[in-house]
């Protein structure tokens, strides 16, 4: 697609850089294509970067010079689409969005090359909305307010989307989503990269379940945690969200909940080698904890639905719980612990699965001639 790669100007685009989750990283290999590149978001800090991006160029938006914006962002949606298009890429020949909301509605000079990875169209204006409320929860007038500016940015992201010229989305499922929101499917998909486990497959499992960051609405952590405490099954959980600290209070007093918080590389794999099995409780866009879990050959449960739907094969690496109900979640997790998993079978399943050197070749082969 374009030629003398090192020779144009490129602009990568997101929303959030607090930490390296799974859309930073995808950010952090575009910026290894394009060293020359430079990177704008909404807003963030370096400090939990990656080496890589840290040391680039970063632009941030009017919204990180909000007082305490760390805290209070996510309550500044309405603002989202207005700071994106604020942003000034009138110099660039290339922009590369990764978008998770707002980043694929920048806009671009006549003559440039607009690319968009899609993460997802926005997940709380769409189809999972009535998830995000009943799980967030306001009080009528807040409701009020957030709905009236819910409407005006669904009728932005439809016409936004028509900005890019290719649309590469991160699963079929996304993919899905977007021709249903904005009357456009991805030109494309490839799948993000995960890491692969590096350690021999541990055979003799320990008594526990993990799950990975379920901390936001449509991960549903608050499922998890409902039937580790109803059900009583040991339950660690890694990472972070905006549903933490609520979550963290509730159920922190049971002993067989343990919130590890963020944890090493090493630990990480540690906790996932060891595990009896992954806990997925929603609708992820993808699920690259599911693949390093799988990696690790240590088999998921997880809720029917979104991109666990493409990386879990059923019966073989993982099996499915079809409704948000705690006994229907027992039966299956029943089922589960009767099977025999043959965990070095399991790390084999991801054939189709991304690793950082395979995403990065797909890219280039893409959008370099």
């Amino acid at each position: 697609m374009m030629k003398n790669n090192s020779h144009i100007k490129v602009a990568l685009v997101t929303e959030s850089l607090w930490k390296m989750a799974g859309s930073n990283r995808v950010l952090d290999i575009f910026a290894q294509i394009y060293p020359q590149a430079d990177i704008f978001a909404l807003f963030g800090e370096k400090k939990n970067l990656s080496t890589n991006l840290k040391e680039r160029k970063i632009k941030f938006t009017f919204l990180n010079r909000i007082p305490f914006v760390k805290k209070v962002y996510r309550y500044t949606f309405f603002l989202w689409p207005i700071a994106i298009e604020n942003i000034d890429l009138s110099d660039y020949d290339l922009i590369i969005s990764v978008s998770s909301s707002v980043a694929h509605g920048v806009i671009t000079p006549l003559d440039s090359k607009h690319v968009v990875y899609l993460n997802t169209p926005m997940r709380y204006a769409w189809d999972l909305g009535p998830l995000y409320k009943e799980i967030v929860g306001f009080s009528f007038l807040k409701r009020v307010v957030r709905d009236f500016f819910l409407t005006i940015n669904r009728t932005w992201d439809v016409v936004a989307a028509r900005r890019a010229d290719i649309i590469i989305s991160n699963s079929k499922f996304v993919s899905r989503r977007a021709k249903k929101y904005w009357g456009r499917e991805a030109d494309t998909v490839i799948y993000p990269p995960s890491q692969r486990s590096q350690g021999e497959i541990v055979l003799k499992r320990e008594d526990y379940f993990v799950a990975g960051a379920p901390f936001e609405p449509n991960k549903r952590g608050d499922f998890l945690l409902e039937c580790a405490k109803e059900l009583g099954f040991n339950l660690k959980i890694i990472g972070g969200g905006s549903m933490k600290k609520k979550l963290k209070r509730r159920y922190a007093r049971y002993s067989n909940i343990k919130f590890l918080d963020w944890v090493t590389e090493e630990e990480k794999w540690e906790i996932l080698s060891r595990a009896r099995g992954f806990l997925v409780g929603g609708i992820e866009d993808y699920g690259i904890f599911s693949c390093e879990a799988i990696s690790c050959g240590t088999p998921i449960l997880a809720y029917k639905g979104g991109g666990s739907l493409e990386i879990i094969d059923e019966g073989r690496s993982g099996i499915f719980f079809d409704r948000w109900e705690v006994r229907e979640f027992g039966k299956r997790m029943k089922k589960f612990n009767e099977t025999d998993w043959n965990y070095g079978d399991i790390s084999k399943s991801l054939e189709h699965a991304n690793t950082q050197d395979s995403f990065k070749k797909e890219i280039i082969s893409l959008l370099v001639e």
